[in-house]
């Protein structure tokens, strides 16, 4: 089952969703804790699915918030992974290596506050500070994902 967490649909993604799209500012601290706590909202119903024995493809994590949030250079790193201890672990990140030029050619790039290509860059290099041996990296300008469990 896939989850794509950003979920804008609740009260915290409202707000969140705001910020985004330049609607709301703001202060750094406050806008990755709301994004921490947007992906805990969805913990109970990650761990029931788990438990059920359902598999799940997660687009974005908590990697993603630490990358976002760091690369902003106002926040401490460490500060950043802990609002995200305990979430559960992903068993494999697969990471799509898109080149930030190859990003800012995609439809509707630009539209979001995170969406500038010398910012992206920046966040490329901080999940390269993530990575760990559960990551797999796939350098690719062109990618299809095929995903199929019996």
């Amino acid at each position: 089952k896939a989850l794509f967490l950003l979920d804008r649909t609740t009260a915290i993604g409202s707000v969140i969703n705001k910020y985004l799209t330049g609607a709301e500012e703001l202060e750094d601290h406050a806008i990755h804790l709301l994004f921490s706590a947007n992906r805990w909202e969805q913990v109970p119903k990650m761990l029931r699915l788990l438990n059920s024995g359902v598999n799940l493809i997660v687009d974005r994590y908590a990697y993603s918030g630490v990358a976002f949030s760091y690369a902003k250079k106002g926040l401490n790193f460490s500060w950043c992974k802990q609002s995200d201890v305990g979430l559960p672990k992903p068993d494999l990140v697969l990471f799509l290596d898109l080149p930030p030029e190859a990003m800012a050619k995609r439809s509707g790039f630009g539209d979001e506050v995170y969406e500038k290509e010398d910012f992206q860059n920046e966040v490329k290099k901080v999940y390269g500070l993530l990575r760990e041996d559960n990551w797999k990296v796939k350098n690719k300008t062109f990618f299809i994902f095929y995903f199929s469990l019996f």
